[in-house]
């Protein structure tokens, strides 16, 4: 009885090595968002995705931070920057990064229920196509440390109106090329 047992985990076993890990192919870095000053009702959280494995791509967010949690862009329109929501989604490329950062993608809390603090730790889950729903803990930081990245090179294509992650060959990931 044991041996059927264990010959029945066994091959369970290597039936689960075989099958792709989506979750475990993407990982979340660098997660950040400015403090609140003041009663400011929104705000905004920013992170470096890497994908190790196949194409995906982010389809939302949640956090019980706000009542809305949402994926956002911006876009120029009439020579000025505007904030958009971003509807269907984000391509995150094959074995690559994509940046959630000032002035692009970034995720928006939209009616927060407490201001948001240096120090406070935000819990974010951001929705994958294919990798589900994968948690992130995003750092609250001061606005001087905020401004310090906020001020960090920057990467636009003004083209689309989309700025992304660079990839080794200097071109836009997940944005087509124009």
């Amino acid at each position: 009885m044991f041996n059927r047992f264990l010959g029945i985990a066994t091959m369970a076993a290597g039936i689960a090595v075989a099958l792709p890990a989506f979750a475990g192919d993407i990982t979340i870095s660098d997660a950040w968002a400015k403090e609140s000053i003041g009663r400011v009702p929104n705000g905004a959280a920013f992170f470096i995705i890497h994908n190790a494995g196949e194409a995906d791509k982010i389809i939302g967010a949640t956090s019980d931070l706000a009542d809305r949690t949402e994926l956002h862009t911006h876009i120029m329109e009439n020579n000025v920057m505007k904030m958009r929501r971003v509807e269907g989604g984000v391509d995150v490329p094959s074995s690559g990064e994509l940046a959630f950062k000032p002035g692009s993608y970034h995720v928006m809390f939209l009616d927060l229920h407490t201001p948001l603090k240096a120090g406070q730790h935000i819990a974010l889950t951001l929705q994958f196509e294919k990798a589900g729903d994968v948690p992130v803990d995003v750092d609250v930081i001061s606005m001087s440390d905020a401004s310090q990245k906020q001020h960090a090179p920057m990467t636009m294509d003004m083209n689309s109106g989309m700025g992304g992650a660079m990839g080794q060959s200097g071109g836009m990931m997940g944005q087509p090329q124009n």
